[in-house]
């Protein structure tokens, strides 16, 4: 499923899907420093922040200076748009395999989000 996202969304938006997953993080929990996107979304600092760059450079988001070196990452409206243009390119491809396989999205939503607790993910 991710390789699907992932080609789909880099032919239509030139964004990797990790990177558009990065933006639907920060648009869902609102600004926030490298240091918790990079927590949230279980990757190292370092590779937040080349991510950063990128959505910097394509201007997806700003960096705002908070205090010393830390940096809160900030939503743009060019990075609104690709969330949503993820979100229509996606979501009919999740439907879709979610009704071939025969599951219950909303009990998939939960149990994947108690797994997340127990895992510690997003702490």
């Amino acid at each position: 499923m991710d390789r699907a996202a992932d080609r789909t969304v880099r032919h239509e938006l030139g964004v990797s899907h990790r990177r558009a997953i990065a933006l639907l993080v920060i648009e869902r929990d609102g600004p926030m420093s490298q240091r918790a996107l990079a927590d949230a979304l279980g990757h190292t600092e370092p590779a937040v922040s080349a991510m950063m760059r990128e959505l910097v450079e394509r201007g997806a988001v700003t960096l705002e200076a908070v205090d010393g070196r830390e940096r809160r990452v900030v939503i743009t409206e060019e990075g609104r748009r690709i969330v949503a243009a993820v979100r229509a390119m996606t979501g009919p491809m999740f439907d879709a395999a979610m009704a071939s396989a025969g599951v219950d999205s909303e009990v998939l939503g939960d149990q994947l989000q108690r797994l997340a607790a127990g895992l510690g993910v997003g702490r």
